[in-house]
C-alpha cells in the first residue's frame, strides 16, 4: 500500500501509520537544521520515487555509462542528482522549461537539451559520441510522444541492453516497436512511487553524504493553498518543487 496511491489522506493535517513506516531525519541534522531540515525532509519521498525507477527497477549504472532523463519536474530533477552521484559519465535532462533546465545543471546534469528548439535524438547521440545511453527516464508524462524518439536513440547508438523506465504515468496508449528491444537487447520497465525496499534509508544517507536537493523547492505553501497549486502546477512550469507546511 502506498499512501496517496492507495490509501487516501496524502494532503491531510494528520494521518496515523504504523511505526514501521517512519523514518527518522536525524541523520540529517549534521547537514541540516531548522527549516532546511524540514524542507530536505519533504524531499524524501519525492527522491525516493526516482531511486526506486532508476535503481530498484532499472537496475542502475556501471560508473562511466550514461543516462538520458526525459521531464525536468521534481523526479527528474532528482534523478539528476542520483545519477551523477552514481557515477554516470553523461547525466542528459531533456526538459522544455528554462528554469528547470537550469536547476538540472545546478543539481548534477551535466548536459540539457530542449526538445522544443533541438532535436532530441541528434543531441543523445552526439553528446554519446553515437553510443547512446545505458538508461532512459521517461518522467514527462507523455510518453506517446517521448518513447518513440528514445526507442530511435536506442536503435541508432552503438549501445546494447539499454533499459527504458517510464514513471510518469499517462492514460494515452504509448506505441513500441518491438524490434528495438529484439535487435538491441533492450528492455523497458514499469515503476510507481517509492513502493521497494530500503529506499527511503538509501536515499536519506544520500542527502546525509552531500546530496542537497532543496534548491529544488521554488514554493511553500500551507495546507489550505494545496487546492491553488494543484491547479497552478498543471500550467506554471516555473514551478519545480511546492511543498507544503503543516
Amino acid at each position: 500500500e502506498e499512501l496517496g496511491f492507495t490509501v487516501d489522506g496524502g494532503y491531510a493535517e494528520y494521518v496515523k501509520v504504523d511505526a514501521k513506516y517512519l523514518w527518522s531525519l536525524k541523520p540529517l541534522e549534521g547537514v541540516y537544521s531548522g527549516d532546511r531540515l524540514f524542507l530536505a525532509g519533504s524531499l524524501v519521498e519525492p527522491t525516493s520515487v526516482a531511486y526506486t525507477a532508476l535503481i530498484v527497477r532499472g537496475g542502475g549504472i556501471r560508473p562511466g555509462e550514461s543516462v538520458v532523463i526525459v521531464g525536468g519536474g521534481p523526479i527528474g530533477l532528482a534523478a539528476c542528482a542520483i545519477m551523477r552521484r552514481a557515477g554516470a559519465a553523461e547525466v542528459i535532462l531533456s526538459e522544455p522549461e528554462a528554469g528547470r533546465r537550469e536547476m538540472a545543471k545546478r543539481l548534477g546534469a551535466t548536459h540539457t537539451i530542449d526538445p522544443l528548439k533541438e532535436d532530441f535524438v541528434e543531441r543523445v547521440l552526439d553528446i554519446t559520441s553515437g553510443m547512446g545511453a545505458k538508461l532512459y527516464l521517461e518522467a514527462s508524462g507523455i510518453p506517446d510522444r517521448v518513447v518513440p524518439q528514445i526507442e530511435k536513440c536506442i536503435w541508432l547508438g552503438r549501445q546494447v541492453n539499454a533499459t527504458l523506465v517510464v514513471v510518469a504515468r499517462s492514460p494515452v496508449p504509448t506505441p513500441i516497436t518491438c524490434e528495438v528491444y529484439q535487435v538491441r537487447r533492450a528492455q523497458i520497465v514499469g515503476s510507481q512511487g517509492h513502493s521497494g525496499h530500503g529506499t527511503f534509508w538509501n536515499v536519506i544517507s544520500l542527502m546525509r553524504s552531500g546530496m542537497d536537493l532543496t534548491p529544488m523547492i521554488s514554493k511553500e505553501i500551507k495546507l489550505e493553498e494545496v487546492p491553488e497549486y494543484l491547479r497552478r502546477l498543471q500550467t506554471d512550469k516555473s514551478l519545480c518543487k511546492v511543498t507544503v507546511r503543516p
